[in-house]
């Protein structure tokens, strides 16, 4: 009796924590739609997080800039005890100096501008990080949906197989079907099985790229939905739309042309060097010294005095070697920076220009394997029902079911290579 109890508990104790693992096990699984997947990365990507460390960075730098502008103040305090003789002395001392830089040739103002540039140029860096990191989550995301499809025709292939293989096994036994045709029949089953063993594996790959662009912790699995899209969502713009959208709104080529910005405040900076610098200065301090302690008294004799001084500074610049390759530098340095630009707005017009022919080429593919798998699809369906009927033999009919399938695969590629394209362009024109 005892020994059922301990049975039954432990069958309890078991039930429990296989419940409790399918619980974890469910609360690992995420679904996502495309839009949610982007917006998760870009709170949580590493690249990502990076560029927004480089802004804050980029914000700690002007709130320095601003304080150029305000005076220095330093205090200082001593208290000197001296024993000479039979008597005993102190001095004692406080003071406060400030200063503050009233002209240096627009140096710090320039600065302030230069700091504050760089504040909006490292929050174009974040949007194009979150645009590098889009790219590759769409691709992925992309991915998993083609081969989900894939994976739902080569189910139904099997089905297909499986109920040939079987009908064949009938025929086969009465001598009604050929041991030839019979084994490629079995060969055709256990081909479509592989296939959809080989797509689920890639699947799991594609979910742990995925996941790994979303920095996800290990376990969680990724689910994505699929994509509502109608043919006017489908469609291409313009190559001159596409173009002007995209030179308007990408932030590579507006980060390039605060490059060149910056380096004109540099110039600008080099240049203050040449200009006079004006400060203001002042104090205040006290001083008590020779307090001598009266023997008979026990009190400190002793006489203090307090000063303050005020006074500007001027700094005329004669001759300062340095100061010229600075500034001859700086020109170099910007002169850099206009090619650089001229360059990457080049750039920028033939990668999107290549993106666009790609992408138009990749419709053109799509709509025309749309056609060739429908076709073969519904010759296919024709050749499997004459071979029900033993209109057709067992190599016609499996002849055309791989061309279906070929044709399949060119679609699917075709047509998620379409809508990658698309997104490419989406992500250009900033949408």
């Amino acid at each position: 009796m005892k020994h059922e109890r301990t049975t039954m508990l432990g069958t309890v104790v078991m039930a429990a924590v296989l419940a409790v693992a399918g619980v974890c096990r469910a609360q690992d699984t995420v679904r996502m739609s495309l839009s949610e997947c982007l917006q998760y990365a870009y709170e949580h990507n590493l690249t990502v997080q990076t560029a927004q460390l480089n802004r804050e960075s980029a914000e700690a730098s002007v709130s320095n800039a601003k304080w150029n502008f305000a005076p220095t103040m330093n205090a200082s305090a001593g208290e000197n005890m001296n024993i000479q003789g039979g008597g005993t002395s102190f001095n004692t001392s406080a003071g406060v100096n400030a200063n503050m830089t009233l002209f240096s040739g627009l140096a710090n103002l320039r600065t302030l501008q230069q700091s504050k540039l760089s504040l909006k140029q490292s929050e174009l860096k974040v949007k194009q990080s979150q645009n590098t990191v889009a790219a590759q989550i769409i691709q992925s995301y992309l991915t998993i949906l083609m081969n989900q499809e894939r994976l739902s025709y080569q189910k139904d292939v099997l089905k297909t197989s499986e109920e040939q293989m079987h009908e064949g096994d009938v025929k086969f036994n009465v001598g009604k079907l050929l041991e030839s045709d019979y084994m490629l029949l079995q060969a055709n089953y256990e081909s479509a099985l592989a296939n959809i063993e080989n797509t689920k594996l890639t699947i799991e790959n594609n979910r742990l790229e995925l996941r790994n662009l979303l920095c996800l912790e290990r376990g969680t699995t990724v689910g994505v939905i699929d994509l509502e899209q109608d043919d006017a969502q489908m469609q291409l713009l313009s190559m001159e739309q596409v173009i002007r959208e995209a030179e308007s709104n990408m932030p590579d080529l507006q980060i390039s042309q605060m490059n060149v910005d910056l380096a004109k405040y540099n110039v600008k900076i080099a240049k203050s060097a040449y200009s006079p610098t004006l400060g203001l200065n002042g104090g205040a301090n006290y001083y008590l010294g020779g307090a001598q302690l009266d023997q008979t008294s026990g009190t400190m004799v002793s006489g203090g005095n307090f000063s303050g001084t005020v006074g500007l500074n001027l700094n005329i610049p004669i001759l300062r070697g340095n100061s010229i390759t600075q500034v001859k530098q700086s020109k170099i340095n910007l002169r850099q920076a206009e090619l650089q630009h001229d360059q990457t707005s080049q750039e920028l017009r033939k990668t999107i220009e290549a993106q666009y022919i790609a992408t138009a080429q990749a419709k053109n593919q799509y709509r025309s394997s749309q056609l060739l798998k429908e076709a073969y699809q519904s010759n296919y369906n024709v050749y499997r029902l004459k071979y029900e009927n033993g209109a057709v033999t067992t190599v016609d009919m499996l002849t055309q079911q791989d061309r279906f399938l070929s044709a399949l695969n060119d679609y699917l590629q075709n047509k998620y290579t379409y809508l990658l394209d698309l997104k490419v362009l989406d992500i250009y024109m900033v949408k």
